[in-house]
This record gives structure tokens, C-alpha cells and sequence, in this order.
């Protein structure tokens, strides 16, 4: 997703009320800011952090995806179905 897509983003979308905020700060000389669109993360985390009991070791994105495709009994598709949205595995990382 480009800059230009993200101003088509209807104020009533998720997070969109806190991306305007941001947004506007920035305009107004407040902050420098930049929107970053969250990939789906997926995995099971195995860190330090899991084991102290403060981080979910789960992925909160796909199980919810799968729960509203077995209750609908089909997966969703938006418009034409062309995979827009990334993904990263939860031990991927740049090197």
C-alpha cells in the first residue's frame, strides 16, 4: 500500500481514527511522523519473553481469520482476491 492508497481510507476503518490524529500532528508542525501498515505475523513465538509470561506465544490474527471462515463456512475475499496484505513468520528477521 502506497501513500495515496492510505488517504483513500475511510475515517470509519480500523485504526484509521488514530492514523488521522498522527497525520494531522504531523501537518501542524507537531511531529514527524510516518504510517506503517502492520503485516499478518504468524508462528509460534518462542522467545524469553513467552517463557516469563508477559508476550502470547500465539498469533492473534489468524486464528480469528479462520474462526469467521468456519463460522461462514468459506474463507473471505475482498475485492478481486489479489494478496495485498504481507506476511511474516515470527522468527523472521533482516539481516
Amino acid at each position: 500500500m502506497n501513500a495515496d492508497q492510505i488517504e483513500t481510507l475511510s475515517p470509519t476503518a480500523p485504526h484509521r481514527p488514530v492514523d488521522l490524529a498522527i497525520v494531522n500532528a504531523d501537518k501542524e508542525g507537531y511531529v514527524k511522523t510516518y504510517i506503517v501498515i502492520p503485516p499478518t505475523i504468524y508462528g509460534l513465538a518462542k522467545t524469553r519473553f513467552v517463557d516469563a509470561g508477559i508476550q502470547n506465544p500465539h498469533s492473534m490474527q489468524l486464528p480469528s481469520l479462520i474462526e469467521a471462515a468456519l463460522d461462514r463456512g468459506q474463507a473471505g475475499m475482498i475485492g478481486e482476491g489479489k494478496n495485498v496484505w504481507s506476511s511474516v513468520e515470527v522468527h523472521e528477521r533482516e539481516c
